[in-house]
């Protein structure tokens, strides 16, 4: 559940999108206040850092630069962001995971499902909209998770540490770090958690 008082923070340049997201999060997040901003200059300017829960951006174009702006938002705000656009190719999916969004939702999709990406942002959760996340499963040779990947990270969404999947699979603890790393390189993901999050989403692990 969303906390109490949570503030919800809009950029988005088009001000019929601002206030219809306003409208919708006001209707379906008890206690919830949204600000609404053009782009981050105005963001700043018009909100109070301290109490921008989560923010819901759209970065507009192809998602060039989404790293800059996630990282700028988290340090000028300090909540998580939620990419809310019309781009829906997976590169632009994985470029936003990788720079540590906690939700996508395409503008196309039905509103409970930003509605569910905001509860699940400010709930320290991720959230992929359910059109993207079978594009997850990706589909290039080189980049498609061996049994062996799927199985390590099976064990780490269940929360299992390092050592003991090594034991249970009888590796050692260094081959599994390098299957971690072969995995998060696959999945773009920067973390563990964001790489969990992904196969989650894609149906890969359970």
């Amino acid at each position: 559940m969303p906390p109490a008082g949570l503030h919800v923070l809009v950029i988005d340049e088009q001000p019929t999108t601002r206030r219809g997201v306003a409208s919708l999060l006001g209707e379906e997040i008890d206690g919830v206040t949204v600000t609404g901003a053009a782009d981050l200059p105005e963001a700043i300017g018009r909100s109070d850092p301290a109490s921008a829960g989560v923010v819901v951006l759209d970065p507009g174009g192809d998602l060039a630069g989404i790293d800059a702006a996630v990282a700028d938002l988290a340090r000028r705000f300090g909540g998580p962001v939620v990419v809310f656009t019309a781009g829906t190719g997976t590169r632009a999916l994985a470029d936003a995971l990788k720079a540590g969004v906690k939700g996508f939702v395409c503008k196309d999709s039905p509103p409970a499902d930003l509605v569910r990406a905001v509860r699940a942002a400010a709930a320290g959760d991720f959230y992929v909209d359910p059109a993207l996340s079978s594009a997850l499963v990706l589909d290039e040779g080189d980049r498609t998770l061996t049994p062996r990947q799927r199985e390590i990270l099976q064990l780490l969404a269940d929360g299992v540490q390092t050592a003991v999947v090594g034991e249970r699979l009888g590796l050692a603890t260094e081959t599994v770090r390098t299957h971690i790393k072969r995995i998060l390189a696959k999945l773009d993901a920067n973390t563990r958690t964001q790489a969990v999050a992904i196969a989650l989403r894609a149906g890969v692990i359970e």
